[in-house]
């Protein structure tokens, strides 16, 4: 139990961090978050430190400055916050500011039992917005508790083009279509620096690279090791750090064991479903037209940002392919697409959308050893799918490739993230330059 008069002092030190520094960057999930006007919870969910809280407060300035509660429980003055003291909580801030209708708060995962207290101010009629930074928690409890009762979303690091407007670039907000040559020259350079920065706020806006270790450490620590009690802590960074070395590479848990003399598969297992539940990797399954084939294909693992596998494992540096791959793996799940990847033996698509009959081929320079290579792969992904939908991504290179009758568009992968998503979707073989 913590005292009332503990979380009104808290209450009042959070209300003072809640303005928005003059260098804050409007999320692009900010529209849809300021237009939410449902009567269930709106969940923002991802990475630590990748700008939930910022998005909150921005969604706060933008409507609700005179009408809401804040709480932060990434507060280590409320470790020991349980269920009872949500009653005291708000008793506290009604008596600071009277009655609110909109409640906010940040990282409420923390607290056992948080859903019963959201789902009784959702029926009082309160709107509720809530972060979190584990997707397991979240979502155990959302689906117990709150079953159609909760908006989803989840926020990724900085894309290319929220890149772009925090280092001020002028060509951030013109159509891809309409470039000057100037511009085109000034995309392409802030790109290449944005494949090994990535798109971490704090590292960006303030320049703090020292943020991409400290937020992996803070996962590893406090979200796995502590929260799952593991007992080789150093064997789990260990294994996450090759993990993340291997970005964009087929993988099984059988295949890496040999690595770290880990005995069970099932122990790498448990490792990558950790690194996934607090948003860190993610991976991906080989398209299959058989469902029971699904989990027995190997998988392929990315890292959700480039700047931290860059700053945690330096010998990625010199594989600029992966970290290509990985930025455009990160950017469609950003864009809330559902994809594979494809495979036939011979060949491999990097990436397929089932539902939208779409292959991406990845490829950081076209060249006369590799050319065939690409195509072929994506023109078997094309053919699984049944569709004329088919595009490869490259660092530089813009084109077409193929026969007279089968012609493939090339394009920079910068281009295609500044591209609105309908866009992105319609690019067709064959489709104009």
């Amino acid at each position: 139990m913590i005292p009332k008069p503990v979380l009104a002092t808290i209450l009042q030190d959070q209300s003072k961090e809640q303005e928005l520094p003059d260098a804050s960057i409007p999320r692009s999930l900010l529209p849809k978050a300021e237009a939410f006007e449902g009567t269930s919870a709106f969940v923002i969910k991802g990475l630590r430190r990748c700008g939930k809280s910022t998005l909150m407060k921005q969604i706060i300035q933008a409507r609700f400055e005179s009408d809401h509660f804040y709480f932060n429980f990434d507060d280590e003055r409320v470790i020991g916050f349980v269920a009872s003291d949500f009653q005291t909580l708000m008793e506290a801030a009604i008596e600071a500011h009277g009655e609110k209708n909109n409640l906010f708060f940040d990282e409420i995962q923390n607290v056992k039992g948080w859903e019963l207290f959201v789902n009784r101010m959702l029926r009082e009629g309160h709107r509720v917005f809530i972060t979190g930074s584990n997707a397991h928690l979240l979502s155990k409890e959302l689906g117990t508790h709150l079953t159609g009762r909760h908006t989803d979303v989840e926020l990724y690091p900085f894309s290319f083009r929220e890149y772009l407007r925090a280092k001020e670039t002028k060509a951030a907000d013109v159509d891809p279509a309409h470039l000057s040559t100037m511009q085109r020259a000034e995309l392409n350079r802030q790109f290449k620096k944005y494949l090994l920065e990535g798109g971490m706020p704090e590292a960006i806006v303030f320049d703090n690279e020292a943020v991409l270790t400290q937020v992996l450490n803070d996962i590893i620590q406090k979200d796995i090791v502590t929260r799952y009690s593991l007992k080789k802590p150093a064997e789990f960074k260990t294994a996450i750090k090759f993990l993340m070395d291997q970005v964009a590479k087929p993988f099984t848990y059988r295949s890496i064991t040999p690595n770290f003399n880990i005995k069970s598969p099932l122990t790498v297992q448990r490792y990558v479903e950790y690194a996934e539940e607090t948003y860190l990797l993610f991976t991906l399954k080989r398209y299959e037209t058989k469902t029971k084939l699904l989990e027995k294909s190997p998988k392929k693992i990315y890292c959700v940002d480039n700047g931290i596998i860059a700053k945690n494992t330096p010998s990625i540096n010199e594989k600029k392919g992966a970290l290509l791959e990985n930025a455009v793996a990160i950017h469609l799940k950003r864009l809330g697409k559902e994809i594979y990847y494809h495979s036939t033996g011979r060949t491999e698509c990097d990436f397929v959308i089932p539902a939208e009959r779409t292959a991406i081929q990845v490829c950081y320079r076209i060249t006369p050893e590799n050319r065939e290579r690409e195509n072929q792969g994506l023109q078997d992904a094309m053919k699984a799918l049944k569709t004329d939908k088919g595009l490869i991504l490259t660092l530089e290179d813009e084109n077409q490739m193929g026969s007279d009758k089968n012609k493939v568009r090339v394009m920079p992968a910068w281009k295609w993230m500044l591209m609105n998503p309908s866009a992105q979707n319609s690019v067709q073989v064959n489709s104009p330059d």
